[in-house]
């Protein structure tokens, strides 16, 4: 009898423990890579929910460099520098942010990696001498690059 539940056990263990694993939060198969750099999103979520300046910059590589997603107008595009200036800009104008993003898929090409994600933010901004609730929904792409045996934000910040 004892015999025999050991074998219905290990027959469940086998059924159900080899089963896919998943990046934390995802419906994206699991690996090591993927899941740091699904840590690096979080933190990078975190960090634009806590309003965080310095967690930011950490996050971004020194090449970053955004198109403010248009290819044939540069008057847009900013690079570390101008990041710098965005997250002090923003830092003294919005007050308070809620920041959901749900990780749609993961590519790793050697050093490169993007991270399609759609996200939903609510944040309370001053515009003039008033605060305004604001709200958003898109989906967007983190770029990364590994710098020193770290996952670095490229652009999509």
């Amino acid at each position: 009898m004892v015999l025999r539940a050991f074998v219905v056990s290990l027959t469940l263990l086998g059924a159900f423990g080899c089963g896919p694993r998943y990046v934390k939060g995802t419906e994206i198969e699991y690996s090591d890579e993927k899941q740091a750099l699904a840590d690096v999103v979080e933190r990078y979520r975190v960090a634009v929910e806590q309003r965080d300046t310095d967690a930011l910059r950490a996050l971004a590589s020194r090449g970053y460099y955004e198109n403010g997603s248009t290819t044939t107008d540069p008057s847009d595009d900013y690079d570390y520098r101008g990041l710098e200036q965005l997250l002090t800009d923003v830092q003294n104008t919005v007050k308070a942010v809620k920041y959901d993003i749900e990780i749609e898929a993961i590519e790793i090409l050697g050093e490169r990696a993007t991270v399609d994600y759609a996200y939903r933010s609510q944040y309370l901004v001053t515009v003039g001498e008033q605060d305004k609730w604001a709200t958003a929904a898109d989906r967007n792409r983190l770029s990364m690059r590994m710098e020193d045996g770290r996952w670095r934000i490229v652009s999509g910040m």
